[in-house]
């Protein structure tokens, strides 16, 4: 068998991932992780042929892996990027079987939620309250954009991801009830309900929004936008925008607050409500095999710790 260059094939599988419409983030993932076994190659002093790879090579990388990082998660992920790879060096007749697959890898770790405290969430949404009522001009319509954020994650259990794809037409209404949907890559599309106090503010913002856009001579259909404190820039948040404004609430409140801790205090919410398993895994976007034990195990052990409710 002639050799094959590593490098090459790397290349041809995050084109192929790219043409079949996978995230910036997710190749972007891929190519990190290979690029770390390929890192190892040449420490190794080896050329980076495909055809040179042995079983012995990948258990010493998976060795190599355990002593580098602590987290088996990490660990996990960067294997299975790995055996992703060598799935599309079968499918292109390189190898006859996958070798990844004989390596044992530590089961994966399932970490405890970590919410925002309840009292934490009570703040936040008393601090926009109070900012919404107490300002004007652009300031009051970045508040009332802060304050859609919120209802988002706390009161749909919204993603990052899933956020940064809302357009404006993603939130509907129907017998005075508002819904969010949800358009997965992988999926079919859902729509999530809205807490009754979102309609407190919803219709606040599209209106002091449409007053901006004109004012700014702007037009987007997404449904948040990305500003400074002066005007808005562009349509949509991104991911690090919502980061950055976390930051900031953190700052204010003086206790930390994220994206992801604020989403799992909504799933304790949803659990106090009594809301089926079955039904919050639908509002989550996960599979029915997905366990909500560590959330109902929590609760069990600790109720009033864990008590969400509206607001």
């Amino acid at each position: 068998m002639k050799n094959l260059d590593y490098e090459k094939y790397q290349l041809l599988f995050l084109e192929k991932l790219q043409k079949e419409g996978k995230s910036f983030n997710t190749i972007k993932n891929y190519k990190t992780d290979l690029n770390i076994f390929k890192q190892f190659l040449i420490s190794k002093g080896r050329q980076l042929s495909l055809t040179e790879v042995t079983l012995q090579e990948l258990q010493e990388f998976n060795l190599y892996l355990n002593n580098k990082y602590s987290s088996a998660n990490s660990i996990r992920r960067r294997i299975q990027a790995l055996r992703i790879f060598f799935d599309y060096l079968i499918s292109q007749a390189i190898f006859d079987e996958n070798p990844i697959k004989k390596i044992l890898v530590a089961p994966k770790v399932v970490n405890l939620p970590k919410p925002a405290s309840f009292s934490l969430v009570k703040d936040l949404h008393q601090y926009l309250k109070h900012h919404i009522e107490n300002s004007r001009g652009h300031e009051k319509l970045l508040a009332l954009r802060n304050m859609m954020l919120f209802y988002l994650i706390y009161g749909a259990g919204l993603k990052v991801s899933d956020i940064e794809r809302l357009n404006s037409f993603h939130i509907s209404q129907f017998k005075k009830t508002y819904r969010v949907l949800i358009s997965p890559e992988k999926r079919d599309p859902f729509s999530v309900l809205l807490p009754d106090s979102f309609s407190d503010y919803y219709e606040q913002y599209q209106q002091v929004l449409d007053n901006a856009k004109n004012k700014d001579h702007i037009e987007f259909e997404h449904f948040l936008f990305n500003a400074n404190p002066f005007k808005i820039l562009s349509g949509g948040l991104s991911a690090r925008g919502i980061e950055i404004i976390f930051k900031e609430f953190s700052q204010l409140l003086k206790s930390q607050i994220t994206a992801k801790n604020l989403r799992q205090a909504c799933i304790f919410k949803w659990l106090c409500q009594k809301q089926t398993e079955s039904q919050i895994k639908e509002w989550m976007g996960v599979q029915p095999q997905y366990s909500l034990a560590p959330y109902t195990t929590l609760i069990k052990e600790e109720p009033h710790k864990y008590s969400y409710l509206e607001l």
